[in-house]
């Protein structure tokens, strides 16, 4: 028996040893192909320290993608604002922009 969690229902599921379709042993990790109780689906679990390791990596550079984009567009929005907030001190004032 394995218990998984079906990415699909978002719930914990014990899956019977007659339902894994098939173990395949990788460099990096081990991967299993179990068929989901709960969604009828079949699901690839993996596990390994390598695989987890890799895979925070890849997190980690995407919170950092994700991060910077956020503050480029912050900063282009600061600066529109800023812009707008001139023309309209410029309006009051009669000065021509």
């Amino acid at each position: 028996m394995l218990l998984i969690t079906c990415p699909v229902t978002r719930t914990d599921e014990l899956v019977a040893q007659r339902r894994i379709r098939s173990v395949a042993n990788h460099p990096t990790h081990v991967a299993v192909t179990v068929e989901c109780p709960a969604c009828g689906g079949e699901h690839v679990l993996r596990t390994g320290r390598r695989w987890e390791a890799a895979r925070a990596r890849v997190l980690a550079r995407a919170a950092a993608r994700t991060a910077a984009r956020t503050a480029a567009q912050a900063t282009t929005r600061a600066a529109a604002q800023a812009s707008a907030a001139d023309a309209a001190r410029a309006a009051r004032v009669g000065v021509p922009a």
